[in-house]
């Protein structure tokens, strides 16, 4: 599976990039570039956090859906009105900080179980 992580928090990163061991990993850190990223390879998976550089993962998680309304989108926060925002914008689940591997997981198996049923 293609996963794209979106978070300016290196430390973020490693620990998604370790839960992730075994999948293809692609990191960024700001949502400008994580929408062209999008584009280019078309991740399976996205864990955007809401708080990013250059465009906030909100922006980019609803710029991510109009070039794709199938999108399946985390997003990542620490701040429960962040977290309704990202909701909002089209984020399926929310991936609250801090981060563990078990609600990774489990998040990763709802969101992939949803894409199916709407296929």
């Amino acid at each position: 599976m293609r996963v794209l992580v979106v978070d300016d928090d290196l430390t973020i990163r490693e620990i998604l990039r370790i839960i992730l061991r075994g999948h293809e990993v692609i990191e960024t850190t700001d949502g400008e570039s994580a929408v062209r990223i999008y584009m280019e390879k078309r991740p399976d998976i996205v864990f955007m956090d809401a708080v990013l550089p250059r465009m906030d993962g909100i922006t980019a998680t609803k710029k991510i859906l109009e070039i794709d309304p199938n999108a399946k989108i985390i997003g990542i926060t620490a701040f429960s009105s962040k977290g309704k925002e990202m909701l909002k914008a089209g984020a399926l689940a929310l991936l609250e900080k801090p981060i563990s591997k078990s609600k990774v997981l489990e998040l990763m198996e709802m969101v992939c179980k949803e894409r199916l049923s709407h296929s």
